[in-house]
């Protein structure tokens, strides 16, 4: 079953949490939605994984197993993991003042931040594929200067590149797509 545009946080039931206990395990696991969604799953695609942190992983781990009752990685459910560790990181919540001795995963503040340092990750066994070849971009000049940044090995060609592309605010073609850092 395809679930277009669910968030893997929505879709697990775990929604902004950073941590999870005994008493949200056993809410999730008992809300008749969710059980349902979970437990019709066969294969469980997660997209842009760069962005799934260490603690969320685990936590969609235990989640499927419990539903599932199944105490295989992900309660056998299939998982497939698409993205790029070059790109956006996961952003990561710190929770100081909060007490998290009830909580079933270990602290991971100090000893990773990515997907692929949780432990869900290893025992998952994930057969890693490698895509090498570059479907997206054909101007090889610019793809050399993506390529740097990726690497962070940008040279003084790269900048020469960047700079010749600079403008004016005042020569800004008109509707010009505009980025900002903030949604605000």
């Amino acid at each position: 079953t395809h679930i277009g545009g669910l968030t893997i946080h929505s879709w697990s039931g775990l929604g902004i949490k950073t941590k999870l206990d005994k008493y949200d395990l056993d809410k999730i696991a008992t809300s008749e939605y969710i059980v349902k969604r979970v437990s019709r799953t066969k294969v469980l695609i997660i997209d842009e994984i760069s962005m799934l942190s260490t603690n969320m992983l685990d936590m969609v781990d235990m989640v499927c197993r419990e539903i599932k009752q199944n105490d295989e990685p992900f309660g056998g459910i299939q998982i497939v993991l698409v993205g790029d560790f070059f790109q956006l990181p996961p952003i990561v919540k710190r929770d100081h003042g909060e007490n998290k001795q009830n909580s079933l995963i270990a602290d991971t503040s100090s000893s990773g931040t990515f997907a692929y340092e949780a432990s869900a990750w290893g025992r998952a066994r994930l057969v890693v594929c490698y895509l090498t070849e570059q479907h997206r971009q054909d101007d090889a000049e610019f793809l050399s200067v993506l390529s740097g940044i990726r690497a962070n090995s940008v040279s003084k060609k790269h900048m020469d590149y960047i700079t010749s592309r600079e403008i004016e605010y005042e020569d800004f073609p008109e509707n010009i797509t505009k980025l900002f850092s903030h949604n605000i």
